[in-house]
């Protein structure tokens, strides 16, 4: 993933947060943990398998699980910390 379709997936997932599943509210280190270690899910980005998990919290859906692999992940932090982003 480039940061390109990094940050249309960031927008992606402004505009449409209920194509994320629902987390629990205030998800601590441990359930963070839990997901990646237990659980199968593939990554939002490439569709390898997920190896990092986030809580992402929409004001219109409410707290939504972002699973990433490891270069995603980065990609993903890149592109949300530029300040190319629209607001």
């Amino acid at each position: 993933m480039n940061t390109a379709a990094a940050t249309g997936l960031l927008l992606l997932i402004a505009a449409e947060p209920e194509l994320l599943a629902a987390a629990p509210e205030g998800a601590d280190r441990d359930q963070l943990a839990r997901r990646v270690r237990e659980e199968d899910h593939l990554c939002l980005g490439c569709g390898a398998q997920a190896v990092c998990a986030a809580v992402v919290n929409s004001r219109t859906a409410g707290p939504r699980w972002l699973d990433l692999c490891s270069e995603c992940w980065v990609t993903v932090r890149l592109a949300n910390e530029s300040p190319q982003l629209p607001q």
